[in-house]
């Protein structure tokens, strides 16, 4: 009778801890009366707030969601004319798209909660804005290759004038076979360059910095563009000293889909840091 009795209140254990474990939840959220998809996965605190590179939507971070949604709640969405979101026709200044993004996670119940942000490319620049405008209850950076506001400058000392003219003719052809999304998000990038020379990060969060220092083949053009990088990723350690930073040479632009594991397991230490209980003397 007794191990019939722990038997069964082994299995209801069991049955808890399954039921505590909420599936994907596909749905949409109004913002400005347009709507936009979102995934909410998992249960648990802090929740990982994932933020998609420029064009990119929410299945960049499938297989990355799956699994940080098995031990806290994550958050992913499709921005505005891209996935499955419809058009805002607002610009896509960094203002804009974080108040989208803070409307978003209001209206999710995602508010006086602990989060982490987990930004790739382009979402590194709302990271860091988010980050910048609502500060209180932002417990970490995961940045994935982000963008840097000093790139393009620096990047434009080493070509020469002809290759600065060929660069900036093959972007105007690009652009038009992209979506309208898309193709405002790349126009506004000058404008999230200016606006994040403005200010610093002033807190002690944990960050973690993923870079990719895969070069294309034998390009010269982008082993430059992967030195200037590396370089200004580590002026950005200097004025913000707790960020560490992760090199990977197997994975490209997209570490998140090549090396799905690196992100992971960046986002579980995060997780476990700030879990851990305070000792107190």
């Amino acid at each position: 009778m007794l191990m019939k009795n722990m038997v069964r209140l082994l299995l209801l254990f069991i049955a808890t801890l399954h039921s505590c474990k909420k599936g994907p939840e596909h749905h949409f959220i109004d913002v400005q009366g347009k709507p936009q998809h979102v995934l909410t996965w998992g249960k648990g605190e802090p929740v990982v707030v994932f933020l998609n590179g420029g064009g990119s939507d929410l299945q960049d971070f499938g297989i990355v969601q799956k699994s940080i949604a098995q031990i806290t709640k994550t958050f992913s969405y499709d921005k505005p004319g891209l996935g499955k979101s419809q058009m805002i026709d607002v610009p896509r200044t960094l203002e804009n798209v974080v108040e989208e993004l803070r409307e978003l996670l209001v209206k999710e119940g995602i508010v006086d909660v602990p989060v982490i942000l987990v930004g790739h490319s382009m979402g590194g620049y709302v990271a860091r804005y988010y980050l910048h405008r609502y500060p209180k209850n932002v417990a970490g950076m995961v940045l994935i290759d982000p963008g840097s506001e000093f790139l393009n400058d620096e990047y434009r000392k080493v070509q020469t004038q002809k290759e600065i003219m060929r660069e900036d003719s093959i972007l105007l052809e690009q652009i038009k076979l992209i979506p309208k999304g898309f193709q405002m998000e790349v126009l506004a990038y000058p404008l999230h360059d200016s606006l994040l020379k403005t200010f610093s990060i002033n807190t002690d969060i944990p960050i973690t910095l993923i870079e990719s220092n895969k070069v294309d083949g034998d390009d010269p053009s982008h082993k430059k563009l992967i030195e200037i990088q590396k370089r200004l990723y580590r002026d950005f350690q200097r004025k913000v000293p707790q960020t560490n930073i992760i090199s990977t040479v197997k994975s490209g632009h997209f570490v998140q889909r090549d090396e799905p594991e690196l992100v992971i397991a960046a986002i579980k230490g995060m997780l476990v840091d700030y879990r851990k209980p305070t000792v107190k003397n």
